[in-house]
């Protein structure tokens, strides 16, 4: 490249060179005049061409260093896969035993998935079966089994025998009845009951609601609420600085009772305007159903006198 530009400025120095004489010796020509703007044209081109070679050299130059540095890449990855497969061979094989289970995890896993859906949740209860004392009916502690008596226009007349007392009742009991009742009620139960407070452990209450997963309050309290604080300040959870967990902690807290606040504001709000909306129901109908004051019938009497 050197060289052609050399020849390219050559031949412009000439041309130029050859055009002033031709003008000091009052000799002009146009020939002289083309050949310098010929000479300058290629020139030009010249100097194009030396630009384009410089970009294509740093480019080069580039895509040089970017070999280098891939191959240094791949020798650093096959260094460590050989070092891999060398410490896998290295290690000792697991031998299982004969009466492994055969069932692989992934059946296990769809068995589990498939009855899912029909499996009961661990605070679910049956209901509890009504005592003779809430339903009114005399009889002992044992369950009485449904549909063991017909009703019949208010009456009611059992079908079988209930522990060998056969009662007949008819609407209401009698006197007789009752005390029946009250002296059977009184006999002690024929089988041991647990203390009240093993029962409590044991038997978990089957009013209690069944959430397979955390409430709210729970979740506002651990880990993602900290999480979610980090992202809304755009800070990057995996790059967070450990020192500064006692800010994010106090954060938290405060968002979390600013959330409890508000609930409790809006709680009694709705509470206020329930007591304002059963105020003005009960006003309204007190209103409706004033009694009415009876009128006297008042006696007149009167004098037979008078008629005459």
């Amino acid at each position: 490249m050197n060289e052609i530009v050399d020849k390219r400025f050559a031949r412009v120095e000439k041309a130029l060179a050859t055009l002033v004489q031709s003008l000091s010796t009052y000799n002009p020509s146009t020939a002289h005049a083309n050949d310098l703007v010929a000479a300058d044209k290629e020139l030009s081109q010249g100097l194009e061409q030396v630009s384009k070679h410089q970009a294509n050299y740093a480019k080069i130059q580039e895509l040089r260093a970017t070999s280098d540095q891939l191959d240094a890449q791949i020798r650093d990855t096959l260094i460590l896969l050989t070092t891999t497969r060398q410490e896998l061979l290295a290690t000792s094989s697991t031998s299982f035993p004969a009466s492994a289970n055969t069932v692989s995890y992934s059946e296990l896993l769809s068995y589990a998935r498939r009855i899912s859906k029909f499996t009961l949740p661990s605070t679910y209860r049956e209901g509890e079966v009504k005592s003779n004392s809430d339903t009114g009916e005399a009889g002992t502690n044992t369950p009485r089994e449904p549909g063991s008596q017909s009703h019949t226009n208010g009456n009611s007349t059992p079908v079988a025998p209930l522990n060998g007392v056969d009662s007949q009742m008819t609407g209401t009991p009698s006197f007789g009845e009752n005390s029946a009742v009250a002296a059977q009620s009184t006999e002690p139960p024929s089988q041991t009951a647990l203390p009240t407070e093993w029962t409590q452990y044991l038997n978990a209450p089957g009013e209690a609601p069944f959430v397979p997963w955390p409430s709210e309050d729970i979740i506002r309290r651990g880990a993602l609420a900290s999480i979610e604080i980090l992202i809304n300040k755009g800070v990057d959870p995996a790059t967070f600085d450990p020192e500064k967990s006692a800010e994010l902690e106090a954060e938290r807290k405060r968002i979390q009772e600013e959330e409890d606040l508000k609930r409790a504001e809006e709680l009694a709000r709705m509470e206020e305007e329930r007591r304002k909306a059963m105020e003005r129901r009960m006003s309204s109908s007190a209103g409706v159903q004033r009694p009415q004051e009876k009128s006297a019938f008042q006696l007149e009497t009167f004098d037979d006198d008078d008629e005459d």
